[in-house]
């Protein structure tokens, strides 16, 4: 039995069933107390189901659905399918609400299970690429340079806007690097410095961008990324979610607004069932009555008098 504070006024007023009486019913259902009036003639009992139960607007009067406390109450009674069920009918608003109850470790797991795309919908909101680009490991600036989706025309076409000097520190780590010689000389050109860039294998190419400065690195990657923002994807998840940890969880889920609703609810859905009955009696008490009607029937046949 679901026992609900519901509107006595408007059993008096609409069935003509007073208090006294209501008490002589003790722990009956509303549905058992109709029952038992229309078998006694009252013939406005009789149309209960058709005139309340069946009526939206009238369950959300007699069973007072405007109330946070009763909405509660029933859906604290549903079992995780039906919870889950509704869910769908919470707006993006709600659905952010609802992940508040998860810990921010629990939040980062569940963006990082999203497609890179979406992670970078949540990211690229809370910082700009600038931002994101120095707060993320050099390691991870090096991982983008892996990426066979770079255009290297364009790579060269930044090279030649590089001073010298900054070729040339480059071009001296690539040769300590990967071939255990010193630069002989160190005041290449940047016409020389990218013809041989331009000759490398495709390997040492991103080797070689590689041995650049952090700084460099961040601007050829802001550069390549502003004329395409795809290529963000080409970032590792743990790249694309370093920034969020630095974030308090109410600011993370704030960035969650633009996700789709399928993907907040399938993260809402993984709330245990108490907290997501807590989250879903966030929905509008019309959509609540009308699905009630709709697909609750059993549900509303298990509603009685809280207190008379």
């Amino acid at each position: 039995m679901i026992r609900l504070d519901i509107d006595l006024s408007y059993l008096t007023k609409n069935f003509e069933i007073g208090t006294q009486r209501l008490n002589q019913y003790g722990t009956k259902s509303i549905d058992e107390i109709m029952e038992a009036e229309a078998a006694q003639g009252n013939t406005k009992a009789a149309d209960f189901q058709q005139d309340v139960i069946n009526d939206p607007k009238e369950l959300v009067k007699l069973f007072k659905l405007s109330d946070a406390r009763n909405r509660y109450a029933i859906l604290s009674q549903l079992n995780s399918s039906d919870l889950e069920y509704l869910v769908n009918f919470l707006d993006t608003q709600d659905l952010l609400m609802a992940l508040m109850f998860f810990t921010k470790e629990k939040i980062l797991n569940l963006i990082y299970d999203l497609p890179k795309e979406k992670i970078c919908t949540i990211v690229f909101q809370a910082f700009s690429i600038e931002q994101f680009l120095k707060m993320i490991p050099e390691k991870e600036l090096n991982k983008f340079f892996d990426s066979d989706k770079l255009d290297k025309n364009k790579i060269l076409d930044f090279v030649e806007t590089l001073p010298p000097e900054k070729l040339n520190k480059m071009v001296e780590k690539y040769m300590f690097q990967e071939e255990g010689q010193l630069q002989q000389d160190n005041n290449w050109s940047q016409e020389h410095v990218v013809k041989w860039l331009d000759q490398l294998k495709p390997e040492k190419f991103k080797k070689a961008l590689q041995c650049f400065e952090r700084e460099e690195k961040q601007a050829l990657i802001l550069n390549l990324t502003k004329e395409d923002n795809k290529l963000l994807t080409e970032f590792s998840k743990n790249a694309l979610t370093f920034p969020l940890r630095q974030l308090d969880k109410v600011d993370i889920v704030k960035n969650m607004n633009k996700l789709e609703p399928d993907d907040l609810i399938k993260m809402t859905n993984e709330l245990p069932d108490d907290l997501l009955a807590v989250a879903v009696t966030q929905i509008d008490p019309m959509v609540f009555a009308e699905l009630l009607s709709k697909n609750f029937k059993d549900v509303l046949a298990e509603i009685g008098i809280g207190n008379i």
